[in-house]
This record gives C-alpha cells, sequence and structure tokens, in this order.
C-alpha cells in the first residue's frame, strides 16, 4: 500500500506543479508516450483553478506577510481584485493609483503592484506580490499592523510545576518530606485574561498550605498600546521599587511597538551625494545598510545587537566616494527612542507580605525620548502619610549614557515626619578600544530623612514591631514555610535604611584569547546602623580548545543572613556517548578560604529530539563524606517528568518532579510539556502523527491537534506541520499557516486537510487495451477525485466508495460503473 499512496503523491505534486503553469496556452501531449498521449491535459492549463468569486488568501508584499484578505476572483487570468479599506493595510504607496470611483470599492491587483508583479500559490492559497521598493511604506520586518492581531479563543489555562523532594537520615538525624507546586491559572474570555498564580506546599513539619501570589483581570489594549489590570498584582519598577498592590493599573506594554523602538537606539541622520549604500556599523558588525537617494536620509529603525556600542556610519557613494562618522550609542535602563513613551497609572491598595498596614496609594510615572541624547522621566507616589516625586533623565554622550535623577520623599509617622532627597545615577559605556563593558548600574546616595515608600510602610508599625518581625523571621529561617526576601524588603523590614548603595558590573574580553574577566557586586552602608552589606561575583572565564574552565569568588549571603566568601573552580570537557554530545564536569568550592566540596558529572542528552537529559554525579565534602546522585529529564508528549537520587554514608535522598500546561478549548483538552503564556492550538483535522515546527515532542493527536506552548505575541508566528515518520489519517493541504496572537490568548490554527479514502481500482479500457497514465477520474457530480496510474490503475479518493467513475480522454470520456474495487480483481472494463 506504501507506493501506490507515494503515488498519489507525486500525482498530486506534478499537477500543484503544473498550476503554476496554469496559464499557459496549450499542453504538448504529443511528448508523452504511448497511450498517455490520450489524457485530457486541459485542466492543467485553465484560466484559473480557482472559481470566479470572493476567497480568502494570506497576501504577502515583497516576502512579508501582511494579513489574510477576501480577494475578489474573476473568470479570467489575472482578474483579482482586493478592496480599497484592505490595500491600505498592505504597506504600499497609493498615491500613483485611481482613487475609489462611485460604485466601485475594489482595485485590480494588477494595477496595486505598479509596474511589479504577482504569484497566485494554489497549494497555500497565497497571493505574493512584487512591489518595487520606491512604492513600499517604510515598516519593519516582522511587525504587523495591530488590525491583525489575534485575542485568540475562549480556553481555561493550566500550567504547573511541581516536586516531590524526600531526605531519609541513614543515622537516626532528622528526616525530611517536602511537595511543592507553583500553579497558574487562568481564563480567557472576549478579550480579557483572567491569571492567577499561586502555590500548594507540604511538608514533614507543616500541614498542606495553599498561597496566592497574584490574582487580577487583565486585557490587552491595542489603540494605546497598553495593558489595563485589576486586581492583586506587583507594580513596575521601573522609576520605583516594585509594591505588591490590590488597585487597578493601566500601563504601557512596550512589547507591542515593533522591535526597534521596544529599547532605545538612535535616530541616524545623514546626507548623500548620490544613490549610495549607507552601512551603520557596531563593534565591528554591519548591523544595518540601506539604499539612499541623493539629499538628506534617515534611518529610524535600525536593531543595535546590544545595549552598548557606538555606532558607525559609513556612507558609500555611487562614484567610490565614502564618508563616516560615529554616532555616541549607550544605553541605560531609563533611555528610549526619539519619539517613544511609556508611562504607567497604578492606583489601589498596598498587599506587601509581613506587614498589615495597606494604606491607599497612586502611583504614575512617564518616560519620554524626546531626541537621540535624552530621555526625560518623571514619575510621582502620593498616599496618605507618603508622598514621593521623581525626575531625571538619560543621556547619550560620547563618553557614555548617563541618567541622574532625584527623588523627594516626605514620610509622616505615628510621632514624627520625615523629608529627604535621594539621588541616582546611573552610567553604561563599551569602551571599544579595549572591549570592555562597563555598567555602573546605579549609584545611589539617600538623605537620613529619605523613606522609600517601602521603608514608609514597614515604618508605620513601630521600631518594636519591626524588631519582633525580625526576630521572628530569623526563628523561622530554618522552617520550610520562611519566606525568600530581597535585598530592598530585608532592608525595610528591619528599618536598615541605606545611605549610599553603590553597584557595579563590568566584563572585560581580553586580547589574544586570554579569555574573560567579569565582575558584578553591591555594597550598601546604612543611617540606622554601622555595618555594611556586601555582595559581589567576580571570575575569569577561557577555554584551551574544546576545553572551557571558569573560576569564580562570591561573595553572598547564607541562610543565617550572614555574608561568606566562596571560591568556585570549574572546567567542562565535551566527549560524544554513542553519537550524541556529552560533556565531563569537575569543580571545586572553598568558603573563606577552607575546603568546602569537589565534584565531578557527565552530563548530556539521548534519545530522539534529545528527549532525555541527564546528569550522573559524584562528590567529596568537607569531613570526606562522600554523594553519588542520578538526575534525569524526560519531555514526553504531555508533560516534562523529572527523577533525582543521592546517596551518601549519611542520607539518601530521592525526588521527581513534573512540569507542563492544560489548556481546555470548546470542545477539546490538550495538554504540552512545557508552561506557557501565550500559546497555539493547532488543528489539522483528523491527521494523526504531524510533527509541529519539527519538534517531535509536540505531535497532532487522534483527532489532528496539538498544543504548541510557545508563541511570541504581537509577531508573525509561522507553524509547519510535517511528518513524522507515523503519521496517518487526512492529509493537510498547506502545511504553513500564520498567526499574531495577543500576549498570553490561545490561538487557534487550523489546517485544511483531505479526509477522503484513499481507494485503488484496476481497470483497461472496453478493448482491453490499458487507460493512459496521467488520465483524470470524476465522479458521477463530475468532481475530479484522482488519476490513472501505471498499470492503467486508478488512484482515486472519496468521502465513500463511487458508483460511477469517468475517465476523461483526448477523444471524449468512457465510464466505469459499479466498480470493483479488490486490488486482485479482473480489470475493471471502462466503456
Amino acid at each position: 500500500m506504501k507506493q501506490p499512496k507515494n503515488l498519489i503523491k507525486v500525482l498530486t505534486v506534478s499537477s500543484l506543479f503544473l498550476l503554476g503553469k496554469a496559464y499557459a496556452e496549450t499542453f504538448d501531449t504529443s511528448l508523452m508516450a504511448g497511450k498517455s498521449r490520450e489524457s485530457d491535459m486541459s485542466r492543467f492549463y485553465a484560466s484559473s483553478e480557482i472559481p470566479a468569486g470572493k476567497q480568502d488568501i494570506d497576501v504577502y508584499v515583497n516576502s512579508s506577510w501582511k494579513g489574510r484578505y477576501t480577494l475578489v476572483f474573476g473568470d479570467v487570468k489575472d482578474d483579482i481584485k482586493i478592496s480599497y479599506d484592505d490595500t491600505a493595510l498592505l504597506g504600499i504607496n497609493m498615491r500613483g493609483l485611481p482613487a475609489a470611483q462611485s460604485g466601485t470599492d475594489s482595485l485590480q491587483i494588477s494595477q496595486l503592484v505598479q509596474g511589479g508583479s504577482f504569484l497566485l500559490d494554489i497549494s497555500t492559497l497565497s497571493l505574493k506580490l512584487t512591489v518595487p521598493q520606491s512604492y513600499v511604506n517604510r515598516s519593519e520586518e516582522g511587525y504587523v499592523d495591530p488590525k491583525f492581531w489575534d485575542h485568540g479563543v475562549p480556553a481555561f489555562l493550566f500550567g504547573y510545576n511541581a516536586m516531590h523532594y524526600s531526605m531519609q537520615s541513614k543515622n537516626g538525624g532528622s528526616s525530611s518530606d517536602e511537595l511543592y507546586s507553583g500553579l497558574d491559572f487562568g481564563i480567557n474570555f472576549a478579550g480579557w485574561q483572567f491569571r492567577e498564580n499561586s502555590s500548594i506546599r507540604k511538608s514533614s513539619s507543616q500541614s498542606l498550605k495553599y498561597q496566592n501570589n497574584t490574582r487580577y483581570l487583565q486585557k490587552n489594549i491595542a489603540s494605546i498600546k497598553s495593558t489595563f489590570k485589576l486586581g492583586d498584582f506587583y507594580s513596575a519598577g521601573d522609576l520605583f521599587d516594585s509594591i505588591k498592590v490590590r488597585g487597578v493599573a493601566l500601563t504601557s506594554d512596550i512589547n507591542m511597538l515593533p522591535s526597534s523602538k521596544q529599547g532605545f537606539s538612535p535616530i541616524v541622520r545623514g546626507v548623500a551625494q548620490t544613490n549610495a549604500l549607507v552601512k551603520v556599523i557596531q563593534n565591528g558588525n554591519v548591523v544595518y545598510q540601506e539604499n539612499v537617494p541623493p539629499g538628506a536620509f534617515t534611518l529610524d529603525n535600525i536593531q543595535p545587537t546590544g545595549s552598548a556600542g557606538d555606532l558607525t556610519v559609513v556612507v558609500q557613494e555611487a562614484d567610490g566616494r565614502e564618508q563616516s562618522f560615529s554616532v555616541p550609542f549607550s544605553a541605560v535602563p531609563n533611555m528610549l527612542k526619539e519619539g517613544v513613551s511609556k508611562y504607567s497609572l497604578v492606583a489601589g491598595n498596598v498587599n506587601q507580605i509581613n506587614t498589615d498596614y495597606n494604606p491607599g496609594f497612586v502611583q504614575g510615572t512617564l518616560q519620554y525620548g524626546l531626541n537621540n541624547l535624552l530621555t526625560g522621566y518623571a514619575g510621582t507616589t502620593l498616599s496618605n502619610d507618603y508622598r514621593a516625586y521623581l525626575v531625571g533623565s538619560g543621556l547619550n554622550l560620547p563618553i557614555g549614557a548617563v541618567s541622574v535623577d532625584v527623588t523627594q520623599s516626605d514620610t509622616q509617622l505615628k510621632n514624627q515626619s520625615k523629608s529627604g532627597q535621594s539621588v541616582r545615577v546611573s552610567y553604561s559605556k563599551f569602551l571599544d578600544v579595549t572591549a570592555t563593558n562597563f555598567s555602573l548600574a546605579a549609584y545611589r546616595y539617600s538623605t537620613e530623612g529619605y523613606y522609600s515608600f517601602s521603608d514608609a510602610i514597614y515604618s508605620q508599625e513601630g521600631y518594636r514591631e519591626l524588631e519582633r518581625q525580625v526576630s521572628d523571621y530569623r526563628k523561622r529561617l530554618d522552617e520550610d514555610d520562611a519566606p525568600i526576601l530581597d535585598l530592598n524588603t530585608w532592608d525595610a523590614l528591619r528599618s536598615a535604611r541605606p545611605r549610599n548603595t553603590f553597584n557595579l558590573s563590568l566584563n572585560q574580553r581580553l586580547k589574544d584569547n586570554w579569555g574573560t574577566v567579569f565582575f558584578s557586586g553591591t555594597q550598601r552602608d546604612y543611617w540606622t546602623s554601622n555595618s555594611k552589606s556586601r555582595e559581589y561575583q567576580f571570575g575569569y572565564a577561557n577555554a584551551v580548545g574544546q576545553i572551557n574552565y571558569n573560576i569564580s569568588a562570591n561573595r553572598v549571603r547564607n541562610s543565617n543572613r550572614d555574608e561568606e566568601t566562596r571560591f568556585y573552580l570549574s572546567m567542562t570537557v565535551p566527549f560524544d556517548i554513542a553519537g550524541n554530545r556529552a560533556y565531563l564536569n569537575s569543580g571545586a568550592s572553598f568558603v573563606d578560604s577552607r575546603y568546602q566540596q569537589s565534584n565531578v558529572s557527565v552530563s548530556g542528552n539521548a534519545l530522539e529530539s534529545n528527549r532525555l537529559s541527564y546528569t550522573v554525579a559524584a562528590s567529596n565534602q568537607d569531613g570526606g563524606n562522600n554523594t553519588a546522585s542520578v538526575n534525569t529529564s524526560y519531555r514526553a508528549n504531555a508533560s516534562t517528568l523529572g527523577a533525582s537520587y543521592g546517596e551518601s554514608s549519611d542520607y539518601r535522598q530521592t525526588g521527581l518532579a513534573a512540569r507542563g500546561s492544560v489548556v481546555m478549548i470548546p470542545g477539546h483538552v490538550l495538554a504540552s510539556n512545557e508552561i506557557g503564556s501565550t500559546m497555539m492550538v493547532v488543528e489539522a483535522p483528523k491527521a494523526e502523527g504531524l510533527m509541529v515546527n519539527g519538534d517531535q515532542s509536540i505531535v497532532t493527536n487522534k483527532d489532528g491537534l496539538a498544543l504548541v506552548p510557545y508563541a511570541t505575541p504581537y509577531r508573525l508566528n509561522s507553524v509547519t506541520l510535517s511528518d513524522s515518520g507515523n503519521s496517518s489519517g487526512a492529509e493537510i493541504i498547506g502545511n504553513i499557516a500564520n498567526t499574531v496572537p495577543f500576549a498570553g490568548t490561545v490561538n487557534h490554527v487550523k489546517f485544511e486537510t483531505d479526509q477522503r479514502q484513499s481507494y485503488i481500482v484496476p481497470a483497461r479500457k472496453a478493448d482491453g487495451g490499458p487507460l493512459p497514465f496521467g488520465a483524470e477520474v470524476l465522479d458521477e457530480s463530475g468532481q475530479s477525485i484522482g488519476f490513472i496510474g501505471q498499470a492503467s490503475t486508478l488512484y482515486i479518493k472519496s468521502a465513500e466508495k463511487p458508483d460511477y467513475l469517468e475517465v476523461r480522454l483526448s477523444n471524449g470520456s468512457c465510464i466505469i460503473r459499479q466498480p470493483d474495487f479488490a486490488v486482485n480483481t479482473s480489470h475493471n472494463a471502462c466503456h
């Protein structure tokens, strides 16, 4: 049965190839051998294979997908029309085309291309327009007009990341069991999204505990490039510290903008003397180039390769002359592209953990890119007992990018008022000469009377209460439900208000393959304490051939909040196991110059599509305790499963894990092996075993459905179906589809399939002669259902076994009535 099926595919592909020549005047059948010249080939040079009328077609302009439009097809060649309303969305300059006339709302495609060309691809129902660049409006590749953003289908979403960890002591010591699962719930309906992030936790010393983190209703608003939220969520941390809120927010969603406008990058302006080639170079790489006419030019969609490194602009004239100049470029977090704005409006009550003080407040921020050199920003936080006002700017200078802002705070405590200022300076610069990426993320000085909003919130409960909370917190450090606090929250909780804060990040690539040195660190001192907090990471990395090694030192806080310095040396050697790449890793760690541990491990991937990942390790600890362990993870189609096992002379450890997503849409429940945010449901009805985007862990089920847990919001996502080697059922008609999802949606991407059954009918002419190869076979209604293959065999596809078959010949046709479908039957006679 394999050979006939392949023959049908060959004939189908051949027919589609011939459709590309559908407008040929004739097809010379005399070139065909033997009886095949009797075949009727007129169907291959008909005026169009798409019948007259309306048809939804994917339209591409210069290879860029512009959306799916309803086109009107006429009865003759090239008679394809598109409505004037839709032409405005294609990004084609229409000034030279005739305006819409009374009673006419459509335009011929042949006029729209303005001297270019167009190609109708019937197999994928797509129309590909080639338009001269001078008639194409400037737009960024990959960006799709908001008109085509898809809110998806109604859906229930559930994501989970569950694990069980168990440790049993062998020497009568303490043992522990812990069960944890992070849970993400969601409901999408009518463009609204409900989201809840929670966790379930149970340990040997604690009962089952459910804890909610965020719970809110959200809507993405394309017209103002913003997101609306209502419920429990965290405020943005761009200018002020992030605070957990119970309230409402309207914030810019910069992901809705074209990629070149999402981060800061300068606009390049210059003058060309001729039709010139302009190249923009960063760090030795050409990041953009364009052909420009004589006169002034502006390049406003440049996407640099990183956030630092001056741009060199080379203008190469048509006569060979060149000019070049530099455009300073270094970005710090608060810098935006010229003309791009970003805002946030939040109102509600504080909902922080570790405090019962929940004041109402309003917070607003605004950032705006004024020009290549300057970004301005401001913000305010207003509450009953707290006021804060911030103003600042980011400067893009030849010496680097600098941002400076000042915050004034006024805090009303129970028995006193406090007022103060905080000054923050940020700096970033890539030094091309030394290949140094130098980033002073922030230096901040705060006066004694300055309180951040977090400081003010926790200080309202009084120092005694704060001291009690800190004492209780220290007692609970070894308990399973102790929260993990960031440095800002920890300082605010213990009323340790920072005086000076210094953050530094440095990455230096050395010459002559001497490797890379990196450093990052934070140091703080306080108004309320003589102590200092110091955290840093310092390291050196290099490679000898394929062997990589790394030396690092970390100043961190241990579980008791005490600072300690940790040193780590490691080496990685790649090798092959049964044709799969694996890595031999070895390392040793020290704490404050004391030996702590050494380890050696082998890690890698195995099985098809690297579904299985593993690490087998052995280690030696201070005191002579040796440990052996194994960790594995397997990506099944519906979930990613993990297991671990470790044993030493003192204990035995076991672990299990699972993560994935479950999505319910009307009529279907689907699962995936990863946790998704923006997802796609792919449907190819009744086509089982098709692989999605080349990933063998995502294949269609018996109904032809598959859940893809990843999609890029506000961008074109192409979905490709291909044979996994175990495909069965219906055949797909066109294996590529596109969608542009809103963030957080579940989009339904549906492919057309041919669900008819395949049949083989041996047949000959009434005189016993063979039927001509390639001749078309019709059913009783005149629909084409197959072809004549080799050895005078009919290969047909039909929903049911047909009682009537018509074979079209060059000089007429012949009929087979009540055909016998048995393969080993005597040949059916075609009269």
